[in-house]
């Protein structure tokens, strides 16, 4: 891949996003990949967990800003990775931040199954620094889940990296690019914000 891209890796909680991410990118001689997971981390007070029904303003803030800076790097000459847990829902904000950006942009889903998911999250935590704030707890992680499990259109985006390692997965997604198999439509009017979603998890209270 000689020539800038921007791809969004996608998926649930445990899917190797950040592993894979960073594989993809590591190909390119000028490239980045964006921890989406950072613009939440960087809220000092008044966070609310991402999973829960009244985030959705604050979601949208944080994946604004990560979309918009991965269309800076793309726009500098960076191959660019943006991972995160960025759903169809999100695209009216995608096309807005990527609508002058020149870089061919790719939106893929990493979805291994939920049983993978979980054993995978619960053992990243010692993997290493990059990790370190990852989401563990099987409640949220499952809800996650479900919000990937069924994407429309979009199923074409989806690889189900279960029995992949890492590396496999990163020659299945630098596959998909090569072969134009998962492009981002920026013109085509998909989910509007907000809808596509599974339910939520109940509203906890938030401690004062």
């Amino acid at each position: 891949m000689d020539e800038p891209f921007l791809l969004i890796l996608s998926g649930p909680p445990g899917s190797g996003k950040t592993t894979v991410g960073r594989i993809v990118a590591s190909g390119s001689g000028l490239s980045a990949c964006i921890h989406s997971d950072w613009f939440w981390t960087s809220i000092v007070s008044g966070g609310v967990p991402p999973w829960e029904a009244i985030a959705d303003g604050q979601n949208r803030v944080m994946i604004r800003s990560a979309v918009a800076t991965a269309a800076r790097m793309a726009d500098g000459g960076y191959s660019t990775v943006l991972e995160g847990n960025l759903g169809p829902w999100h695209f009216d904000i995608v096309r807005s931040e990527l609508a002058t950006c020149p870089v061919p942009t790719s939106y893929i889903v990493l979805r291994p199954d939920i049983d993978t998911c979980l054993t995978r999250a619960v053992r990243r935590r010692a993997e290493g620094l990059e990790h370190r704030d990852a989401l563990t707890d099987e409640g949220p992680i499952r809800h996650l889940w479900s919000e990937f499990a069924d994407l429309g259109p979009y199923e074409r985006n989806v690889l189900d990296s279960t029995a992949l390692d890492p590396v496999e997965t990163a020659d299945h997604v630098r596959q998909r690019m090569s072969d134009g198999r998962c492009p981002l439509l920026l013109s085509r009017p998909d989910l509007p914000p907000g809808e596509g979603r599974g339910p939520r998890l109940p509203q906890r209270r938030r401690p004062g």
